[in-house]
């Protein structure tokens, strides 16, 4: 990966008072030659696309790159937003605020809080997962596609599984938190009641306070998942290809979209 030769073609399609010209480091090959994505902003806005290569190259052949960097740099920004909300939540709140709960439990009878474990335990063990998926794909890309400075369409595939793998998760979460939403605000009640909240650290008693308020942001969540919600009882294996199938149909309906915004080799 040659920078200096990307950055000088890059600004050859750069606009008066545009002041970020980004390179993706990252290219997908058609016919032996690297493609790259070059993204034109003014502050924080799009204002349009290129593609480069490092040395002489078929227009044709670029604007079939185009169409799979441009997709895979939606998904991939997609899933570092994801990873920056996601991976500042500890599962470890939910594990503290059941020991305190199990504690109780062990010399005193009592189902809303036994009910409160059990929640407990799942909304855990969900996160556990989403985390990991998150980590593991994350430790990918910086290993493999900065490394290789390449993508193909084995890799678009492969962030189109962890996608799908984070939305179902999501999903689970979300269906269980509105689910279990009145039975939670029993268990925060019932904690007060019987003084275990100060057993919590602070940063627990917040997590489990807001377990029990403002549901809004996760309905929302939960409604724009409408396929997964469709395919929820399928084996997960058919849910991911099903999600796959849904991640590469709307990237098929932007594409007329991105290439609007498409500056060279013009479409």
């Amino acid at each position: 990966m040659d920078v200096q030769v990307l950055k000088r073609n890059a600004n050859k399609h750069k606009k008066l008072f545009e002041n970020k010209v980004l390179i993706n480091p990252y290219n997908y090959k058609v016919n032996n030659v690297g493609y790259y994505l070059v993204i034109y902003k003014k502050g924080d806005k799009l204002k349009g696309y290129s593609v480069i290569s490092e040395k002489e190259y078929s227009e044709a052949d670029a604007i079939l790159a185009f169409e799979q960097l441009v997709g895979f740099t939606a998904l991939v920004n997609n899933f570092f937003e994801l990873e920056q909300a996601k991976m500042k939540l500890s599962p470890d709140s939910f594990s503290n605020i059941s020991i305190v709960l199990k504690k109780y439990l062990a010399t005193n009878n009592n189902d809303t809080l036994s009910k409160g474990v059990e929640v407990l335990n799942t909304l855990e063990s969900n996160l556990k997962d989403l985390q990991y998926q998150i980590k593991r794909y994350s430790q990918h890309y910086d290993d493999k596609i900065l490394v290789s400075n390449n993508i193909d369409l084995k890799e678009i595939r492969k962030l189109m599984e962890v996608l799908s793998q984070l939305n179902r998760i999501q999903y689970l979460q979300g269906s269980i938190l509105l689910d279990t939403h009145e039975s939670l605000i029993e268990v925060y009640k019932e904690m007060k009641k019987q003084n275990l909240i100060k057993e919590l650290s602070k940063y627990d008693q917040t997590v489990i306070k807001e377990l029990t308020t403002d549901i809004k942001d996760v309905e929302k969540g939960v409604n724009s998942l409408k396929v997964e919600a469709e395919i929820v009882d399928l084996p997960v294996e058919e849910q991911i290809e099903i999600l796959i199938g849904e991640f590469e149909k709307a990237i098929k309906e932007k594409l007329p979209r991105y290439k609007q915004d498409l500056r060279y080799p013009k479409p």
